[in-house]
């Protein structure tokens, strides 16, 4: 027998929900009519430019440079349409494949920029690091704010959704679930789910954005993706503007544990970035909101064979639409250090795997250990042994303002801020007050942001505008 429980906050009995959703305690959650079957969506229609006015054009990329601004390719043009970079907000790639690699540790600058790969040294003025899209950097050991060291064999099982394949979606009437540029939109009660096979512990990250009041339950774990309906091992995290909750099936029995956080999204805002970790070594389950840790519940079992994720959205109000996108599904063995955001330190510290942690200067890192100077004493320290470091007084120098002033984004993760100079399709360049010199390959960005200094809404989830003439 397994049992089914969503954070409804009504009794555990069969109860009719707005919109078609019915609870049913010990059995399946379904929606609207008996017949409900899962459905395709549609395919990606090519890349998106963004406007800071909120409209929309699909096509792909010619060129862009300083001299000649932004040429645009869209199908019902005659040629490419030239844009200047003042009024663009964001492009958006269906062309950056993911990739597969092993980081071994995620960095944190100053600036907001952060990166994945491998470091290769530390010293007192610099620190020497790899990434697979740009190789060997030297960094200003005074930009970097802080280095999560990752487990060995951490890797990304899923990242999107940038295409709608594999994805099983169960839509009540009118439709929820939909698919549009890059995000799932939900405007109603349904239900979206996809088996990613996960063996490991697990990091579910995502950028949501609301309208209206909303629930949304969050399923890691689950032997189903057609339903929410999991066995003792999955975990049910239920998300409101204001609160977070769990319910995880234990020992063929129910626990529920509705351990609120009020004020998650704040006054006014209707944003925020969720990551869900799950750890099992550990025995936790954390939630994160907007990079600050929500809530930890311990002492809980990941004792099931369940391996998918599934989103499911329930709703009072006909007019509430949710926007996902940005979504990272990671995995590792052992370790891992909660990726909350650093704050700025006075001296330095470093975390360690039994949890404990000390401040002192770290002076160098080297030959696979950490040199860490305390106030009577100096250590060398195993890598293996550290999980953070967090450093005191990060300065990352100010780029120049300017309408090619933007931020890439990166497959597998890792944003990067630059002056840009030049992009075809054999060669991206340009040049970072941090690092210098910059080159990339073009199918290395998945997205790039522009007019970063421009303040962003807040109206997240509207109807994107798109060119009638143009993009229909």
């Amino acid at each position: 027998m397994r049992a089914c429980l969503l954070l409804f906050w009504l009794p555990l009995a069969a109860a009719a929900q707005p919109g078609g959703v019915i609870m049913q305690f010990g059995g399946n959650v379904q929606f609207g009519a008996a017949s409900a079957k899962p459905e395709k969506m549609p395919e990606p229609r090519g890349d998106l430019l963004e406007f800071v006015d909120g409209s929309a054009l699909h096509g792909s990329l010619a060129r862009m440079d300083l001299e000649h601004g932004l040429a645009w390719a869209a199908p019902a043009a005659a040629g490419p349409i030239h844009f200047r970079p003042d009024h663009i907000d964001v492009l958006r790639f269906t062309h950056a494949e993911s990739v597969s690699v092993a980081p071994s540790c995620h960095l944190w600058f100053g600036n907001g920029d952060d990166l994945y790969g491998s470091l290769r040294s530390l010293d007192d003025q610099r620190l020497d690091f790899n990434t697979w899209f740009g190789g060997d950097m030297v960094i200003p050991r005074a930009a970097v704010r802080a280095i999560t060291f990752l487990s060995s064999n951490y890797s990304v099982a899923y990242e999107g959704p940038y295409d709608t394949g594999g994805w099983v979606v169960v839509n009540n009437s009118p439709k929820s679930w939909s698919f549009h540029d890059g995000a799932f939109v939900g405007a109603g009660a349904g239900l979206l789910g996809r088996e990613l096979h996960l063996t490991n512990s697990t990091t579910v990250e995502f950028d949501l954005a609301w309208n209206n009041f909303f629930t949304l339950e969050i399923g890691v774990y689950c032997d189903v993706t057609d339903r929410l309906d999991f066995n003792g091992g999955s975990c049910v995290v239920n998300l409101t503007p204001q609160k977070v909750s769990l319910a995880q099936a234990q020992n063929m029995g129910v626990t529920l544990a509705p351990l609120n956080a009020p004020g998650l999204a704040g006054e006014g805002k209707n944003r925020m970035r969720v990551a869900i970790e799950c750890d099992k070594s550990e025995g936790t389950i954390s939630v994160f909101i907007n990079h600050v840790l929500a809530r930890t519940w311990k002492d809980c079992r990941f004792t099931g064979g369940g391996t998918g994720i599934v989103f499911l959205q329930r709703t009072m109000f006909s007019n509430a639409t949710l926007k996902l996108n940005h979504l990272k599904v990671s995995q590792w063995e052992g370790r891992c250090e909660p990726e909350n955001a650093p704050p700025p330190a006075n001296s330095d510290a470093m975390n360690f795997v039994n949890h404990d942690r000390a401040a002192g200067k770290i002076q160098s890192i080297r030959d696979g250990k950490a040199r860490l100077a305390l106030a009577n004493a100096v250590l060398d320290i195993p890598l293996e042994r550290v999980t953070r470091m967090e450093f005191a007084g990060s300065e990352v120098p100010a780029e120049t303002p300017g309408p090619w002033q933007v931020r890439a984004h990166f497959p597998g993760g890792g944003s990067l801020s630059f002056q840009l100079e030049k992009w075809n399709d054999q060669a991206v360049s340009g040049r970072s007050a941090l690092f210098g010199a910059l080159a990339f390959q073009p199918n290395a960005i998945r997205e790039m942001e522009f007019n970063l200094n421009r303040p962003k809404q807040d109206t997240a989830v509207m109807e994107t505008k798109e060119f009638e003439e143009l993009d229909e």
